[in-house]
């Protein structure tokens, strides 16, 4: 079924119409080309062929045309949240930037200079520059397009010699070991649907997106088992589009499709809490087949924190804490890198866990029984 924005339509004789730009007028304005098919797939396949073999439709010249090209390659290799992630990083910043220019006139020098532009006055119909975290985001889009030229022999691999501006790493917010018990005691006695959800990311590390997907037909009750194969996330309808949608879709990577093993004490708050639940196919946080979606979850979790008497934390606090003590409690980083969804294990250390000043002096006093 055609996506909207996708330039693919039905015609009224039958056929299946796929536009494409096949050149630019002097102007900029695009002059499209058209293809044909008895159905919505021989279109498709007919317009992703020329487009992958008609080098004219880029032509080597613009900047604009060359990413154009891209995003429809790319349309189908990614997923839908992350193609409209990158189409409003280039329509947002990238094409009001390079729009016109040449590709054969593009150096990596354009590109640094570009990067300084969003540092010091990026921001959209405001005064200041963007992060650098935000400045990285957008250069990791723009080389993507500029190795698809150079891939295409259109431009020359010295475009992609540019930095990226130097990222600090923040120190994460953990909750401490007295906050963690009065969380765990509160969910455990509360009969409210939602605070399940809050006590599973804090003893599994699971995403906020990730839990409200949960259903409980995705717990394996016989073996304790909790199977993590959806995330809900609210998107752009399409890639043109001001208006939002909730989507619930596979998780961000392939390794963030993962089992978890529960401990006996979720596993019989969640058979406690599966009584209360109606329809076969109910959400664990809600307890019956309507969901909440992470921005209204957030609110309930901040209003729960304020009950408990705990000072505001994100919600990735509880994902932050689960790793932390997880090392703390002896687990090898391997095993907590697959339980977090993590394909690197450096990313499960360098960014998740950070060893609490207890655990530093613990480990400095084992040089106490040196022996001299």
């Amino acid at each position: 079924m055609a996506r909207k924005g996708e330039n693919i339509r039905k015609r009224t004789d039958g056929r299946w119409e796929a536009r494409y730009i096949k050149s630019r007028a002097a102007d900029g304005k695009a002059i499209l080309g058209y293809v044909y098919g008895k159905t919505y797939t021989e279109a498709k396949e007919k317009r992703q062929k020329l487009l992958s073999e008609n080098q004219q439709l880029i032509s080597g010249r613009r900047f604009n045309e060359l990413t154009e090209a891209f995003l429809v390659q790319k349309e189908y290799k990614i997923k839908y949240s992350t193609y409209i992630h990158y189409k409003d990083l280039i329509d947002t910043h990238i094409i009001p930037y390079f729009n016109n220019y040449q590709l054969s006139k593009l150096t990596s020098l354009h590109i640094e200079e570009f990067a300084n532009e969003k540092l010091t006055n990026g921001k959209i119909n405001k005064d200041g520059g963007l992060s650098p975290k935000s400045v990285k985001d957008i250069l990791s889009v723009l080389r993507q397009i500029l190795q698809y030229g150079v891939d295409k022999k259109l431009i020359s691999d010295e475009v992609l010699k540019f930095g990226s501006p130097r990222v600090s790493v923040k120190s994460v917010e953990t909750f401490d070991d007295e906050e963690i018990k009065i969380l765990k005691n509160k969910c455990l006695k509360s009969e409210e649907h939602y605070t399940l959800g809050i006590l599973i990311c804090l003893y599994t590390g699971l995403r906020i997106g990730e839990v409200c997907a949960l259903r409980y037909s995705d717990i394996d009750f016989g073996n304790a088992v909790l199977s993590v194969t959806k995330t809900m996330m609210r998107t752009k309808e399409s890639a043109n589009s001001k208006k939002t949608v909730i989507r619930i879709d596979e998780p961000k990577t392939v390794n963030s499709v993962r089992d978890i093993p529960l401990p006996e004490m979720l596993i019989n708050k969640l058979l406690e809490q599966r009584l209360q639940a109606v329809g076969e196919n109910a959400y664990i946080i809600t307890g019956n087949e309507h969901f909440l979606e992470p921005r209204t979850y957030y609110e309930k979790y901040k209003k729960f924190l304020i009950e408990c008497g705990i000072q505001s934390h994100s919600f990735h606090c509880l994902r932050h804490t689960f790793a932390t003590v997880s090392i703390e409690k002896g687990f090898d980083s391997k095993t907590l890198s697959e339980i977090l969804g993590h394909a690197d294990v450096k990313v499960t250390l360098n960014r998740y866990v950070h060893p609490s000043i207890q655990r530093k002096r613990d480990c400095m006093e084992l040089f106490q029984d040196d022996k001299k």
